[in-house]
């Protein structure tokens, strides 16, 4: 799919030229603050310069975002549900129990067995997009990067000791490589964030159910719906980071669209997909739900034995970062940062 130019994606996500967004941000080089329309500063952020000193409002693709802690971007749903989680009664005592008896040995001794390690001699392309990927969001360490044959557009972090990145071949055949750049920030925004021992839990939960006997079918349904619905909001922090490593607002839309509708050949064929009515789609959505606490009440439902919320609803989340949250303050330096940073 050919991205859409600046102006079609601007008149998609903001049709109404008088109710345009608006940020007030500062310049890191003089202290000047300035105001600019948000189309303008996400889809052409080199054309952003300091009314008073004339330097570049924002960092070029090419520079990383130093140092910069995860909270800086951290949805505050994935901080609340994961805070939930952990005051679970014996969810404490799960998480030392699996990772003492199984930890990521499981896991990783099926990627080394049923999948494709990556490196310089193994598909080096796919290892340049995540080491670009964990050049702009500044993340300190190395995962080991596997790919896995699989028809589904996907893939999937998991580790704290090794951490792991598996991309589904599946997803290569959907999306360019800016897209895939976008995916591989997201998985590195899940450990970034340290979402890696919980996920782990969460997949070995899903997959080990026979090791884990009765202790498993005791544990199905608080902890794991706890565990799913605080999944579900990880992923908006996750989405937060994939947008910020590949600085593309139309890539990490259409990588959402493509999980939506898919990019297989007959749809190619026959079609051209576009952003502008998928968007639309989600801000409807956003709109019913609102206006009706009973369909907000139906898609909690619907999504509770999920790992991942629906597609529309991480459009919306998105895009509200992106309009109103800090997104922009921090392509502007301006953000959180680590105060112990991890090694390489």
């Amino acid at each position: 799919m050919k991205h859409e130019s600046h102006a079609e994606l601007a008149a998609a996500l903001w049709p109404d030229k008088k109710d345009v967004p608006v940020k007030l941000l500062t310049c890191r080089h003089c202290g000047r603050r300035n105001r600019v329309q948000v189309p303008k500063a996400v889809l052409e952020p080199s054309r952003c310069e300091c009314g008073a000193c004339g330097q570049a409002l924002f960092l070029t693709p090419e520079e990383p975002l130093t140092r910069i802690s995860s909270s800086a971007y951290e949805h505050s749903l994935d901080r609340s549900t994961l805070a939930a989680l952990k005051a679970l009664p014996g969810f404490p005592a799960l998480v030392r129990w699996l990772m003492s008896n199984l930890g990521e040995r499981s896991l990783r001794l099926e990627c080394l067995s049923s999948t494709v390690m990556c490196g310089e001699a193994q598909f080096p392309e796919l290892v340049k997009l995540l080491e670009e990927a964990r050049h702009g969001l500044d993340f300190p360490s190395q995962p080991t990067l596997f790919l896995s044959e699989s028809p589904h557009a996907n893939a999937v972090t998991f580790g704290t000791e090794e951490p792991a990145v598996i991309v589904y071949a599946g997803l290569l055949d959907h999306l360019d490589d800016t897209e895939v750049k976008s995916v591989l920030g997201h998985e590195l925004g899940h450990l970034h964030a340290e979402h890696g021992l919980y996920r782990t839990v969460a997949l070995v939960l899903a997959g080990g159910s026979g090791l884990l006997g009765t202790v498993g079918q005791w544990l199905s349904f608080p902890l794991q719906k706890a565990l799913y619905k605080w999944m579900r909001c990880s992923e908006l922090t996750a989405d937060r980071a994939g947008l910020l490593a590949c600085r593309d607002l139309s890539a990490s839309l259409g990588v959402l669209m493509k999980l939506a509708g898919g990019h297989r050949p007959g749809t190619r064929q026959r079609t051209k997909m576009k952003l502008a009515p998928f968007v639309q789609q989600a801000r409807t959505l956003a709109k019913q739900e609102e206006s009706s606490w009973f369909d907000g009440l139906l898609a909690m439902l619907l999504t509770m034995n999920q790992s991942h919320p629906f597609i529309a609803w991480r459009v919306m989340h998105l895009l509200e970062w992106v309009e109103h949250g800090n997104y922009l303050d921090i392509l502007s330096g301006h953000y959180e940062r680590a105060k112990n940073p991890v090694a390489a």
